[in-house]
């Protein structure tokens, strides 16, 4: 399994979805497994569920989501924006051995976050919030990764290439 990690908008599942395809192996986005194992009469979004559960009661979805994944099969998984902050499901990420950390800028995921709307933890004061959000988790996840991708402007077609070109490297060591 490879792992990617990174800050809300940087790309995740749109990058997970492109590299599983292009390995030709199955992809996971966490926060749909998180959704999937908690909706059973009616679909709640994770940001629903983040709002009807609190941050502990998700943080117990994400964890069992993680749990049900099976590490050790190939694939790509895509972990939620917030999954560096669960210490649980991050003792099984650190498991896998490939794991990549999409580095975005800073004002590049803000514009982002601002644009698609900010979600409730951000509410008060999104530019504040998010550059001390922005600045733990970044630490955080530069010292998990086993692969650092910087992203800029990069379309979506050369971010691809930058991480089927780290991954060769990688996997020649």
């Amino acid at each position: 399994m490879i792992i990617l990690m990174g800050i809300k908008h940087s790309g995740k599942t749109t990058q997970g979805k492109l590299l599983a395809e292009s390995l030709n192996v199955p992809f996971l986005d966490l926060d749909i497994l998180i959704e999937e194992q908690y909706s059973k009469d009616r679909k709640y979004s994770f940001r629903e569920l983040y709002l009807k559960l609190g941050e502990s009661g998700f943080r117990n979805l994400e964890t069992d989501a993680i749990k049900s994944v099976k590490m050790n099969n190939p694939g790509v998984l895509a972990l939620g924006g917030g999954t560096i902050d669960n210490p649980i499901a991050m003792q099984v990420v650190k498991e896998v051995t490939i794991r990549i950390f999409l580095d975005a800028d800073k004002l590049l995921l803000y514009n982002r976050i601002k644009k698609n709307g900010f979600p409730s933890f951000l509410k008060d004061s999104p530019e504040k919030l998010f550059s001390k959000l922005f600045l733990r988790r970044r630490t955080l996840y530069n010292n998990v990764a086993t692969i650092i991708i910087p992203i800029g402007n990069d379309s979506q077609e050369e971010l691809l290439h930058k991480i089927l070109k780290k991954l060769r490297i990688y996997n020649e060591r």
